[in-house]
């Protein structure tokens, strides 16, 4: 089962290369340049059959560049698209990375959010526990 912990380690393994500071959500203020805040995005859980279920999941990499350019967002998005695609790592299963995208959210400071699309399928355990095995049967046929 892919759980949202697993993901949110596995973007952090992958973004340790790059050796930019990442914060949690809870950083509002006092972070340094340059950094990541990563932000997952549950979208869709589907239940497709009893053991099956669909999941679809949105990383968001919001980069916050050291000298505010252009030039440095599109430099970090290659080096991300470079880590990122085609595959992500997560435990012990191989996801595929689509829809890789970017944009800035903020023209005047230059914050760039660059995003992807996880889906895949998980299985349902059935943690329902098997019921006592019956000691005795009796049977009345025929009004005896």
């Amino acid at each position: 089962m892919v759980t949202l912990l697993a993901v949110k380690r596995a973007m952090n393994q992958v973004l340790a290369p790059i050796g930019l500071k990442i914060y949690g959500n809870e950083v509002k203020e006092g972070f340094s340049r340059p950094c990541f805040f990563v932000n997952l995005v549950p979208v869709k859980s589907e239940i497709l059959k009893k053991d099956t279920r669909e999941n679809s999941l949105m990383v968001e990499m919001v980069y916050f560049s050291e000298s505010k350019t252009d030039l440095e967002n599109l430099q970090m998005y290659d080096t991300l698209q470079g880590l990122l695609t085609p595959i992500l790592v997560i435990g012990t299963r191989n996801l595929l990375v689509q829809n890789f995208r970017a944009e800035v959210i903020d023209e005047l400071d230059h914050i760039y959010s660059v995003k992807f699309d996880l889906n895949f399928y998980d299985e349902i355990v059935d943690t329902t526990p098997e019921p006592d095995p019956m000691e005795t049967l009796t049977i009345q046929l025929g009004g005896q």
